[in-house]
């Protein structure tokens, strides 16, 4: 073996061992969250990652419309795949409870990430020192709660783990797979753009696309920061985001798109564009214009890309901390970003040869330090909880032994949970900024707060949830033992709705109904034909829950036949319609005794046949797929055929002499 093959082979080595001591030290501090099924802080919204995730495992068939959050959407809205669809396989090839399957994934991307990251600065600067750096700076360090107060646990102080603490206190597992995700994007495009092998780039870009929305926002700030630190690669950037747009599009169709820019500033109540975040802005596009001048001084383009990427990652939620500066929304939860870009620099800086002899012993200290805290730490975090004693899993257990296949409200820590373990569908229980139908956002919200309504709030509510086709409202009281109290005045329901089940202070009540349907026959005056402005616009409201209480007109009743199709039978007259109480979407389509008729959204959002039947009438309701879809089915297939064209033409180029 020559010198060089000697130094090449012992420097591959040395780089295989640190990724490894990486993912191990990460395994050491995270090791329970590789085993554990569900953890004591059910007031995150992990659940109902999982509940998709099971969802994806039992009905891989019929992955087209989700019946189980916000009414009913399509199966792109409920959220974005990758982690759902990992979850799913995992548990459906080792049979293990999809919340074991869910911890176990989420445990390999925590360790993953470090290492994705060490693998990117190593690939940009051939050296192992900085790339260790990043790696471990990520792995025990937290800066965002050394520079945010508000966000250091009281157990920890400065010394928080903020990466593990969002994982598994506040649930934002999609958020760190793809941020696990983003180092090895941001690694590939640099490869399209020195090598031009574009198929890894596209790949792990819609990967981080369809892992998170912030992620998305995350990539693309990266992407503009990798082209100024190249100097070069617009336009390969550019046909890599178009192309893994189009591959990730079938799950990001226009649609959904439109749906999250219209929900995305009401997440945290509305968004006003005021003076403050016009001048935040400014600011902020002149200090990255100062330091994308300052990077031309700089000969390593690691180095440009750092400077050029963390002043977008520190000023996004450090505007939104220290002055209340939202500019992209929820900003507030790009800190682990911001760690993302500290790190980095952090690395630039330790590794410079003036430097890292005078640091080595702090920083060892510093390390040392970090991991006995960080243990500490996750030691008291993960600790694991019997589902079955928690009154989330009671309640949940007796509706779908009691009312199974009835559409709940179901309220605070449990609408989380809910279906993990039940079919039943939710009037709500799932994420505001892709949830379809607006109104039944303001149906719940009117529930909750009871605004403007005084002494007619529980009748007020009554309505709503009718009006919504609900059999049933779980009310977690003052008594609760549950996180979340969402009711600000939960006794409002005592003495007005019949109570079915009550334990540990949480109540289900009965919402009476004629028949337990989503679907109705009603005169066509009793339809709701404007949209209400607000919870306590209720003149239209009135008519058409009347008209769903009146037991003199014929029952209509609603059978599912899978997830996507439902046949309804009932009789009508020529002046009567049919009121579907399930989200109206395009993609919906009805054939009535045998002719296809076409639906409409009524005022609430939901669907409004008018099938001009004059007595017996059979609908078959199937959810198919607009135009638009189709569109974006067919684009993605056109680039799954040229990924795998680009790599069997390279492996030839590989094979042949």
């Amino acid at each position: 073996m020559t010198p060089s093959a000697a130094t090449h082979l012992w420097r591959r080595l040395g780089v295989f061992f640190a990724a490894l001591a990486l993912f191990a030290l990460n395994a050491w501090i995270c090791h329970r969250l590789f085993a554990i099924e569900f953890t004591r802080h059910l007031q995150s919204n992990e659940a109902a990652f999982m509940a998709i995730a099971r969802f994806y495992r039992d009905h891989a068939r019929d992955l087209r419309w989700f019946p189980w959050f916000d009414g009913g959407m399509p199966i792109e809205n409920a959220y974005q795949p990758v982690l759902p669809a990992l979850t799913a396989l995992v548990s459906a090839i080792t049979t293990w409870p999809i919340a074991r399957a869910f911890h176990f994934v989420l445990a390999f991307a925590y360790c993953f990430g470090p290492v994705a990251l060490f693998w990117m600065v190593y690939e940009w600067t051939a050296a192992l020192l900085p790339a260790t750096l990043a790696g471990l700076a990520w792995s025990l360090l937290s800066p965002a709660t050394l520079l945010i107060p508000s966000l250091r646990a009281a157990s920890a102080g400065i010394w928080t783990p903020e990466r593990l603490n969002n994982l598994v206190y506040y649930g934002e597992g999609p958020h760190v797979l793809a941020l696990a995700l983003f180092p090895v994007a941001i690694l590939f495009l640099r490869r399209a753009i020195l090598r031009r092998r574009l198929a890894g780039a596209i790949i792990f870009c819609a990967l981080v696309v369809l892992s998170n929305a912030f992620g998305a926002v995350t990539l693309a700030i990266g992407t503009l920061c990798v082209v100024l630190a190249l100097r070069r690669g617009a336009l390969i950037a550019l046909m890599v985001g178009i192309a893994a747009w189009l591959l990730a599009s079938p799950w990001l169709p226009p649609a959904l798109l439109e749906t999250i820019r219209r929900n995305a500033w009401t997440t945290r109540g509305f968004y006003n564009a005021g003076p403050a975040v016009y001048i935040s802005f400014a600011l902020l596009l002149a200090v990255f214009a100062a330091a994308w001048l300052w990077s031309k001084r700089l000969s390593s383009p690691f180095e440009r890309f750092v400077v050029l990427f963390t002043p977008w990652m520190c000023a996004l939620p450090l505007a939104a901390f220290a002055a209340n500066v939202t500019l992209v929304p929820q900003a507030h939860r790009y800190q682990l970003e911001m760690e993302v870009a500290i790190c980095l620099a952090f690395a630039c800086v330790a590794a410079r040869p003036k430097i890292r002899w005078i640091a080595a012993a702090p920083l060892l200290l510093l390390f040392v330090q970090a991991t006995r805290h960080d243990l500490n730490f996750a030691h008291d975090l993960i600790r694991p909880i019997d589902i079955s004693q928690t009154v989330e899993y009671k309640l949940t257990r007796w509706i779908d032994r009691n009312l199974p296949g009835r559409r709940i409200m179901v309220s605070g820590d449990a609408a989380f949970v809910f279906n993990v373990f039940s079919d039943n569908p939710q009037l709500s229980g799932g994420h505001e900024p892709t949830a379809p139908n607006f109104l039944q956002q303001i149906a719940v919200y009117q529930i909750y707060t009871g605004d403007h309504a005084g002494d007619n709030d529980a009748a007020v509510s009554v309505l709503w949830l009718k009006a919504f086709g609900v059999d049933a409202i779980t009310v977690p009281g003052d008594a609760t033992r549950e996180f979340y109290k969402p009711f600000r005045n939960p006794a409002k329901f005592e003495g007005v709705l019949p109570v079915l089940w009550r334990e540990d202070g949480d109540t289900i009540y009965v919402v009476p109904r004629p028949a337990p349907s989503l679907a109705h026959v009603i005169p066509r005056e009793a339809a709701v034909t404007r949209a209400p402005i607000h919870g306590m616009d209720l003149d239209q409201l009135r008519t058409y829950v009347a008209a769903l209480d009146d037991t003199s007109l014929p029952a209509a009743s609603l059978r599912w036949q899978g997830q996507s199709r439902a046949a309804i039978e009932s009789r009508l007259a020529p002046s009567q319609l049919l009121s579907v109480q399930i989200a109206w979407d395009p993609a919906w389509h009805a054939d009535v005794n045998g002719k296809t008729l076409p639906l409409t959204k009524d005022g609430l959002g939901q669907i409004l046949i008018d099938p001009r039947c004059d007595g017996s009438c059979e609908i078959d309701l199937t959810y198919g797929a607009t135009p638009a879809v189709w569109f974006c089915r067919a684009a993605s297939m056109l680039v799954i055929c040229g990924l795998l064209f680009l790599l069997l033409t390279r492996r030839q180029r590989t094979v042949l002499p």
